[in-house]
């Protein structure tokens, strides 16, 4: 397996893509961190799922719209295994409002946990793995951070801001430690959603098909594991919707 070994903190990962890509990495060998917010439920049963792959892991709840909770989750991590070597963002809040609607609540709602969380989170994994013997991050952002949805201002700025530190923890994390970002297109049906409303989206790409969860996991195991020469790049997961929405 390709990792061993290995530590991975994976944000957000009590369900849906967080959930898919912690028992990515546990399959491959990685022991894991799990942090969740509010899921206590979920986060229990995904943490059985990953002792049943053989591999240990800790499970952690907080808060990440607080930067304390975020170097703390860090620091709980690195106390309990001794090292991270992956670190993936992908806890994520969708705050909905047009501009004119958004309030300051909202506005620091998105950013805190979309970008804050990640900054403080990062800070302390990235300073261990640059004094240990490196490691991998990987950011998740999504198509807002390319362009602007209407109904959802304040979290598309907040994934381009995240798209934006990728690009900087590229630069100021080498060599020992590589960064990038996915951005996962139509991969789960939004909760809100009916059938024929997620069915739909087929339309809005080249391929004329639908994501999965289990597809946003393969990519973070490519970034992960594979040629170590990438590096501040975005994977783009939407089938080219965003080249249909030119």
């Amino acid at each position: 397996m390709k990792l061993t070994g290995k530590v991975a903190l994976v944000t957000g990962a009590a369900h849906r893509v967080g959930k898919a890509i912690a028992l990515a990495l546990a399959r491959e060998g990685a022991d894991i961190v799990l942090h969740y917010g509010r899921s206590v439920a979920a986060a229990q049963q995904t943490a059985k799922e990953i002792e049943q792959l053989g591999r240990r892991v800790m499970l952690y709840q907080a808060n990440l719209e607080k930067w304390d909770a975020a170097t703390k989750l860090g620091e709980a991590a690195l106390e309990h295994f001794g090292h991270v070597d992956v670190l993936v963002n992908s806890a994520s809040s969708f705050v909905p409002n047009d501009y004119f609607s958004t309030s300051e609540a909202e506005f620091d709602a998105a950013f805190n946990v979309n970008l804050k969380a990640p900054f403080a989170l990062s800070q302390v994994i990235a300073r261990a793995m640059i004094a240990g013997d490196g490691g991998v991050i990987v950011n998740l952002v999504d198509e807002g951070a390319f362009y602007p949805w209407r109904n959802y201002v304040a979290h598309g700025i907040s994934k381009a801001a995240l798209l934006a530190l990728t690009r900087s923890q590229a630069l100021n994390l080498g060599p020992k430690v590589r960064v990038n970002a996915v951005c996962p297109g139509p991969v789960l049906k939004p909760p809100d959603y009916s059938d024929a409303e997620w069915e739909a989206l087929r339309e809005t790409n080249p391929l004329r098909a639908l994501g999965s969860a289990e597809q946003v996991a393969e990519t973070v195991l490519f970034l992960v594991a594979g040629p170590p020469f990438i590096n501040g790049d975005c994977i783009m997961l939407d089938g080219g919707r965003m080249w249909q929405h030119q």
